[in-house]
């Protein structure tokens, strides 16, 4: 499935990587150390952006457009991160020395659709914590 398939558009500079299970898909360029770590770790990845609030003021993501510059905002200077939702945990567990040092900055939620949590897990950290990150995977 490609970006476009679900309504966004690349924004940053990528990189293509071959997926463990899907095959090639453009990894933008300061996400890609962290992508090759999750799956070396054995998980899977579903989606990812170096800065989500880039993308959201830039228009490239499924955000109403009413709401790009209050979005954005908010989430400017933040990775993110889709996995499958009982993945979530481990990876949080992983990061969690880094979540202490960020206080609020870290995010980890598996939303809610038609009164059922959804199969993925949206994780949202500093991009300033990317490398790190990427460490304690490695």
């Amino acid at each position: 499935m490609s970006l476009r398939d679900v309504g966004w558009s690349q924004q940053h500079p990528t990189k293509t990587l071959t997926d463990p299970d899907d095959g090639p898909i453009e990894v933008d360029v300061e996400m890609v150390p962290l992508i090759e770590a999750v799956w070396a770790a054995g998980h899977t990845t579903i989606m990812s952006c170096q800065d989500i609030g880039e993308s959201i003021l830039t228009g490239g993501t499924v955000i109403p457009e009413h709401l790009w510059e209050r979005n954005g905002a908010y989430y400017l200077g933040m990775a993110w991160l889709k996995v499958p939702a009982d993945q979530g945990p481990r990876l949080m567990t992983t990061w969690e020395p880094l979540a202490r040092q960020r206080r609020g900055e870290w995010l980890a939620q598996v939303p809610i659709q038609g009164g059922r949590l959804c199969g993925y897990a949206s994780i949202h950290l500093p991009r300033e914590q990317i490398t790190q990150a990427t460490d304690l995977l490695t």
